[in-house]
């Protein structure tokens, strides 16, 4: 049931024999009888504001990503989470990381028949300590049968098979003188090669966490040449003294699209307190252990670089707003701090690029948690590059694409309007690249 889980603990995240202890802790903080067991557990993330993400793992099948390793931190406690580093002798960062990714996929596993009130017998045997249960090699019933045959058939069968050979070989010898040579029509055609069974790829992965200048990372690429190429690049940054950790060889390693990027960023992501993963091509950043404006700062530096991924953990001054309002929040509250969110597209498209997808995921739990009633415009804007008119149909294709994505996350329709402004209100000069991303933007209104 865990076996691939324990496997990705050992693989992913370089807990190598140190794994299947780890599930098992998690089980632990799951059925931990002191903290109320598995409902204890809810509660606990639901008095860290993640009740509803928590209630989102039941009877799922859990993908990454879902929760954020300061999240994990956050509802388990920083007590379990030293307990847990001391237990299996690592870093506190690595059982934050490994927990963020594992302990959704085992919630979601434990619950696929309901919640469950007590730990299953291999559960507790995980808890405590025993190795995980493993398929018993049975014999054949054939095998089983011969087993119990009488000893004169073990010498019985190879006197079978010595007299067909020699009748064989007789007759084989008279044939010989007879039998002309094979032509080539008559030889038989050569069996077509099998086909290689296809390799299985995994992401490329990378996970660095910055404590007080001590730097670890852990990952996975394709090949020395990748590996001897980041680790130089990590030791110019910071220094051989301050590195740890270590990254795997894997050739069945997808290429690492982040690399070259990130081997060019890296002077600027020096800040202790500095969390982030890539595994493909999804980025994850935690930067709650920096002060507000270096956190605003190194979340546009990730997002200016990794535009097409798809990230979370952005902090900006609309993601600090929008945590920041108050229950009771008015309208005007809401759309002030909506107003403060850069919502991005492709170019010359309506497609929310995958970088703004946590943005709008932010402002879809804001909105819904505004007084019942509330009903907001959505104005889309462009620059004057181009045609005015189709400028025009652009931002209202935008605006609906935004409100399209905010009902996709559960915010009623019939709460939203929206509407398209072209390139007729801009807030900044066009004739400058900065003023034009300025004025392609959304702008929302409380409709009175």
């Amino acid at each position: 049931m865990f076996n691939s889980l324990i496997r990705d603990a050992a693989e992913r995240f370089n807990l190598g024999d140190k794994a299947e202890r780890f599930i098992g802790l998690l089980l632990g903080l799951i059925f931990d009888p002191a903290q109320g067991g598995f409902s204890g557990l809810r509660s606990r993330f639901t008095q860290a504001g993640l009740g509803d993400l928590f209630r989102s793992w039941i009877g799922a099948h859990v993908v990454d990503n879902v929760l954020q390793p300061d999240q994990f931190s956050a509802a388990v406690g920083d007590e379990a989470l030293a307990s847990m580093a001391a237990k299996l002798g690592v870093p506190k960062v690595s059982i934050s990381l490994a927990g963020a990714t594992l302990l959704p996929k085992l919630i979601g596993l434990l619950t696929r028949d309901g919640e469950p009130s007590t730990a299953p017998a291999e559960v507790l045997a995980l808890i405590n300590g025993a190795p995980a249960p493993r398929a018993h090699h049975v014999a054949p019933t054939s095998a089983r049968k011969a087993e119990r045959r009488p000893g004169w058939l073990l010498w019985l069968v190879p006197l079978l098979l010595l007299l067909a050979g020699f009748v064989l070989m007789r007759s084989c010898g008279k044939d010989d003188a007879t039998a002309p040579a094979p032509t080539p029509a008559m030889t038989a055609p050569s069996e077509p090669a099998a086909s290689a069974a296809p390799v299985a790829q995994a992401n490329a992965r990378f996970d660095l966490s910055n404590v007080d200048g001590k730097v670890t990372v852990n990952g996975q690429v394709a090949s020395d040449a990748d590996k001897l190429k980041l680790w130089d690049a990590l030791k110019a940054a910071f220094g051989e003294a301050n590195l740890g950790g270590d990254i795997r060889v894997d050739p069945a390693t997808l290429p690492a699209g982040w690399m070259d990027k990130l081997i060019g960023l890296l002077p600027q992501l020096k800040a202790s307190g500095l969390k982030f993963g890539f595994d493909g091509d999804t980025l994850s950043i935690d930067t709650s252990g920096l002060p507000e404006d270096q956190r605003i700062a190194v979340s546009e530096q990730l997002r200016k670089a990794f535009g097409g991924f798809q990230i979370s953990g952005l902090w900006d001054r609309a993601a600090a707003a929008l945590s920041g309002l108050k229950p009771g929040f008015s309208g005007d509250d809401l759309v002030g701090a909506l107003n403060l969110m850069n919502v991005y597209f492709d170019s010359g498209s309506a497609t929310i690029t995958r970088d703004s997808l946590e943005t709008l995921d932010h402002a879809a739990k804001a909105i819904k948690a505004a007084p019942a009633g509330i009903r907001i415009e959505v104005g889309g804007h462009t620059d004057n590059t181009g045609d005015a008119a189709a400028n025009l149909t652009l931002s209202q294709q935008r605006a609906d694409a935004v409100i399209a994505r905010l009902a996709e996350l559960g915010v009623a329709r019939d709460g939203l309007v929206g509407k398209g402004y072209g390139q007729d209100q801009p807030i900044a000069d066009n004739a400058s690249e900065e003023g034009k991303a300025k004025n392609r933007r959304m702008h929302f209104t409380v409709l009175k």
